[in-house]
């Protein structure tokens, strides 16, 4: 049997089909979709080595269907700024429930539908279920990640329309370059396309981690570096905002993302998903399948869909490390030489604390020298290389603890079985390594000076 993301493409009746250019002409030239990647980005706001539209042609006609218009209507439903307060009106929920009506008997909402009931041991009537996706994509709420607070999140917002973080007191200019921010989220072929019809973003080429030069030959997604013009009531361009890099499925319809990206939730909340990522083939692509939920004030997981996203990992066949973030292609795991006696020791460290697996990991360190040490810029690693920023002053032989926040599923994380903790400074160098066997519960770990 196929797997269930290949059984909702499939299914896919209002999917469009995708070309990508092969030299001067194009695979499938009759395709509803003709994508030009050209080249790979520079990497740099002001450079656009791809000087032609990603788009090279769409059937319109397609988008007046039902889903789709009534999809294109909610774009439009939120303010940009991620820390703008959000209302929905009467008018914008009545579309909210335009849009659910129409994606509600379709193939691949029932295929989700199915699978959710009868694979993961839910008990949803389709009222319930589509009460449940209006709850996880539509409605608000707030966002607790590194220690801060969001308000106003929306699942679909961030998936689909992206949320934008920029200077709100800039005045106006010509100039594009003068006010430049970030986007975050807007994994939506569709809101691209519209976005770059009307010139509010610009496709800066291709931006894949994969081995070899060559562009991939897979038509259904896409990874790039972009820029979205965002602009006000008349017109002027307020904020450039950058987004190093992105992705999205190309061709398949609303319902078809709504599907795949509910089966994910269900499966995250239902244990089947591996450190938030899914992993997939589709259409002979292997994928990260990347599902976000909220993360409360205590930094569980929620009952949102925070994100959702593709991670292309090549072609079906491609070997793949689990144990490597694939989005963090500066992380390289290699040998470490054990060392605890520099100026910055590992002194001790809960690795799996009593009760929840996502909370109460912390590690001490110790300023063994008679200096103080600004840590701002330091980071602990663990055994594949995730991260946890270091900041603050430690004061000469102090012994602090810090928190592993486990912020994100490319945050350090510390195991329970063999584990490896560096300390490592602003430059990367190793100042100090410690490894440990298996942790038992509510064991704290010593470590000696080596």
């Amino acid at each position: 049997m196929n797997d269930i993301y290949q059984q909702i493409w499939n299914s896919d009746d209002n999917g469009f089909s995708v070309s990508l250019r092969s030299g001067d002409s194009w695979q499938n030239p009759d395709a509803d979709i003709l994508l030009d990647l050209q080249t790979e980005a520079s990497g740099k706001t002001n450079i656009d080595l791809a000087t032609q539209p990603l788009f090279f042609k769409v059937n319109e006609e397609k988008l007046e269907g039902k889903t789709y218009t009534t999809f294109i209507n909610l774009l439009d439903n939120f303010i940009a700024n991620f820390r703008s307060e959000e209302i929905l009106t009467a008018p914008e929920q009545e579309e909210i429930e335009r849009f659910l009506d129409a994606i509600q008997s379709t193939n691949p909402m029932k295929l989700a539908l199915e699978y959710i009931n009868q694979e993961l041991g839910e008990n949803l009537s389709e009222p319930k279920f589509r009460s449940k996706i209006k709850q996880i994509w539509f409605e608000l709420f707030t966002n607790y990640y590194q220690g801060k607070s969001t308000n106003f999140c929306s699942g679909f917002e961030h998936v689909f329309v992206g949320e934008a973080k920029y200077d709100e007191n800039f005045r106006s200019t010509r100039d594009r370059t003068q006010n430049l921010g970030e986007i975050s989220g807007y994994h939506s072929w569709i809101k691209f396309y519209i976005d770059e019809k009307v010139r509010n973003v610009n496709f800066l080429g291709y931006k894949y981690d994969l081995q070899g030069d060559e562009i991939p030959k897979n038509p259904n997604v896409v990874t790039l570096q972009m820029l979205q013009y965002l602009t006000n009531v008349r017109g002027e361009v307020i904020a450039q905002l950058f987004k190093k890099k992105g992705g999205f499925f190309v061709g398949p319809s609303p319902e078809c993302e709504i599907a795949m990206g509910t089966v994910a939730y269900f499966e995250s909340i239902n244990d089947k998903v591996k450190q938030d990522k899914r992993r997939t083939t589709i259409n002979s692509g292997l994928y990260d399948l990347v599902i976000y939920r909220n993360i409360t004030v205590n930094g569980s997981r929620g009952e949102f869909i925070r994100s959702f996203f593709p991670i292309f990992l090549g072609n079906k066949g491609t070997e793949i490390s689990p144990e490597i973030p694939k989005d963090r292609p500066d992380v390289e795991v290699v040998p470490v030489e054990i060392n605890n006696n520099e100026s910055v020791i590992i002194v001790e460290a809960l690795a799996n604390p009593v009760g929840a697996e996502d909370r109460g990991e912390w590690v001490k360190l110790q300023n063994i020298t008679d200096e103080p040490i600004n840590l701002t810029g330091w980071e602990m690693r663990d055994k594949a290389g995730r991260p946890q920023p270091l900041s603050g002053i430690l004061q000469p032989n102090e012994v602090k603890q810090f928190r592993i926040t486990r912020s994100n599923p490319n945050s350090m994380q510390l195991s329970n079985r063999a584990g490896l903790i560096t300390v490592n400074n602003k430059q990367s160098q190793i100042v100090a390594a410690v490894r440990y066997n298996r942790a038992n519960s509510g064991e704290i770990i010593r470590f000696e000076r080596t």
